[in-house]
């Protein structure tokens, strides 16, 4: 199964969550040589969060599993070059067997500095670079998951061995 990358609209990812980028509106404070936008999004914390970096490289655009965390958001951010993010709905975040379904699978572009916060059960993969090795930055509450997402591999592979591919 092939799916489409698609670039980032707020529209076609409302779904998943938040998109995080410079706003095209004017600046809340302005000082001299900087500008600031507060609170261009918000996440739902209550605890400490932590964060992390990822060195993503180059491999196929094939996704065979996700994860996902029920409890929390996660924020994710292309700091050094273009990243695709596959992520996809969760029917129930309740239900700790559920897999990811491999027909609602969805690629997007996060274009460097732009990020995502995903809702709490969105199943997603590590992102892939969109041209060569890369980084991206992931900040999340530091609490557990009620469905094991701790342990060692909390990665879930799709019904009957499915295989999800990508491109541009």
């Amino acid at each position: 199964m092939k799916k489409k990358i698609d670039f980032l609209t707020h529209e076609n990812f409302e779904p998943y969550g938040k998109i995080v980028e410079v706003p095209e509106s004017a600046p809340t404070k302005i000082g001299e040589g900087w500008e600031c936008w507060n609170y261009v999004q918000m996440m739902d914390v209550d605890t400490e969060v932590g964060m992390g970096l990822v060195n993503t490289k180059q491999r196929p655009f094939e996704i065979e599993s996700m994860e996902r965390h029920d409890s929390r958001e996660e924020l994710l951010i292309a700091l050094k070059g273009d990243i695709i993010q596959p992520i996809a709905l969760s029917e129930d975040i309740e239900n700790p067997n559920e897999k990811p379904d491999p027909d609602k699978v969805k690629c997007f572009l996060l274009k460097q500095g732009q990020g995502i916060i995903l809702k709490k059960g969105i199943w997603h993969s590590p992102a892939y670079p969109a041209t060569e090795d890369t980084f991206y930055l992931f900040i999340i509450e530091r609490k557990p998951d009620k469905y094991g997402d701790e342990i060692l591999n909390p990665w879930v592979e799709f019904e009957n061995n499915a295989k999800v591919k990508f491109e541009f």
